[in-house]
């Protein structure tokens, strides 16, 4: 078969997968109206641009990249030091669950589980100080954050803030000028992946306090 047809075949491979792992938390999942996430005024740090071009050209082939970056009308050139509009982003995501047919919050999600494999790799000291997924989000504030700084000074971070933890429940609040709720739980998914362990990830309808994203999180462990 040619390029086309490898293309459309990992497009298939990828949707079923996707598909297969939403089923599971359907119930509680948020249906949120992601063109807020449409801001001019707002940058990210390039490497998330790189990674995520490298997601799609991994899981859906280049043809599919260079259709994603036509459509979308962006560049497609990034640095990770460099800083781009959020707004290139959010316009590739659209374009992106416009040619595959999947969702804007599923590729969302999954690009968030993919980044945090991604980052353990370049940045592999933080996620060996703890034990458990729990442990490790409860610190993301106090270890991880700070190193992300030292190397991008001018980045744009949300917070979490720990609300309760016991052995088998978490609470968190998001907080950011973002509302990328999906890509923090695809994070936090990617985090149980890498310590093998079984847990539910939701969160609550967000709010927008005086340009600020807020959402409670709920982790459960089974």
């Amino acid at each position: 078969p040619g390029a086309g047809a490898t293309s459309k075949n990992l497009q298939n491979h990828y949707k079923n997968e996707l598909y297969n792992k939403s089923k599971l938390n359907k119930a509680t999942d948020i249906i949120f109206d992601y063109t807020q996430c449409n801001q001019k005024d707002t940058t990210m740090k390039g490497v998330v641009f790189t990674q995520f071009l490298e997601m799609v050209e991994d899981k859906f082939g280049f043809d599919v990249s260079d259709q994603m970056i036509e459509t979308s009308g962006v560049s497609g050139i990034y640095t990770q030091a460099g800083n781009y509009p959020f707004s290139d982003m959010y316009d590739m995501v659209k374009a992106l669950s416009d040619i595959t047919q999947i969702s804007v919050s599923d590729l969302i999600f999954t690009y968030g589980e993919y980044l945090f494999s991604v980052l353990i790799t370049i940045y592999p000291e933080p996620i060996k100080k703890y034990s458990t997924t729990f442990d490790f989000i409860a610190n993301v504030e106090n270890v991880v954050h700070p190193e992300v700084k030292k190397l991008y000074p001018d980045s744009d971070l949300p917070t979490f803030e720990l609300v309760s933890k016991d052995d088998v429940q978490m609470t968190i609040i998001y907080k950011s000028s973002k509302p990328l709720m999906d890509f923090a739980k695809g994070l936090m998914m990617g985090c149980a992946k890498h310590y093998n362990e079984n847990i539910t990830v939701n969160y609550e309808t967000p709010s927008n306090v005086n340009g600020e994203f807020q959402a409670r999180f709920n982790l459960i462990k089974k």
